[in-house]
């Protein structure tokens, strides 16, 4: 199972971190997983196109931290988040997202 926890702290998204693997099906043919990683992946880019210190990021096990909090990175992670909710709501047995409130 993927597990993606997330903090916030007043509603901004401080810090995510993703790990573990959806076991839908085999390494390469996993939907979920690209799925994940697509949204993750894309997500991280688009942010620092706009600017790359806006946060720190790491790959394998995913963890990236919201180091500026301004309003484009804040409206990116949410959405970031809606999009892993909604592969939850059709894979909840493979993916798993948590939201912590500081």
């Amino acid at each position: 199972m993927i597990s993606v926890n997330v903090k916030r702290n007043n509603g901004i998204i401080e810090e995510i971190k993703a790990k573990g693997h959806a076991m839908y099906d085999v390494y390469g043919k996993d939907v979920v997983c690209a799925g994940v990683s697509s949204s993750l992946i894309t997500t991280v880019n688009a942010i620092i196109s706009f600017d790359e210190s806006s946060i720190i990021y790491k790959e394998n096990p995913f963890e990236l931290i919201n180091v500026k909090k301004d309003q484009i990175t804040n409206k990116l992670l949410d959405n970031l988040i809606e999009m892993l909710k909604e592969i939850q709501k059709q894979y909840g047995k493979n993916i798993k997202v948590k939201e912590e409130n500081l």
